[in-house]
């Protein structure tokens, strides 16, 4: 796995209005994670590896959640095939609100 940059995956989101390009997201259609609960992703924006929670999505585009260095919020729209969906034990961050229980059942 790539080291994650985050700085530089924010200042990508930033710098394109918190959308990639050509990701298109059609608010009738979203689907959004329950809150705690939300999936963790990894993406690759331009060579940049970026853990983040998957907060909603359509059939084309993902709406990344993500903590930056300095501990603000970021969100960003990205095209559906850059995103995987990783295990929360293998995310450089973790959301300290999830509901414990989704992510380890039987624990």
């Amino acid at each position: 796995m790539n080291k994650v940059d985050v700085m530089t995956a924010s200042r990508y989101a930033s710098s394109h209005g918190g959308r990639v390009p050509g990701a298109i997201a059609h608010p009738s259609q979203t689907v959004r994670a329950p809150y705690c609960r939300e999936p963790y992703v990894q993406v690759d924006l331009d060579g940049t590896t970026l853990h983040a929670k998957a907060v909603s999505w359509d059939r084309t585009s993902v709406q990344l959640k993500w903590i930056d260095v300095q501990g603000s919020a970021r969100t960003a729209w990205v095209p559906a095939g850059k995103v995987r969906r990783i295990h929360r034990d293998e995310s450089s961050w973790r959301d300290p609100y999830d509901d414990y229980a989704f992510y380890y059942p039987g624990r």
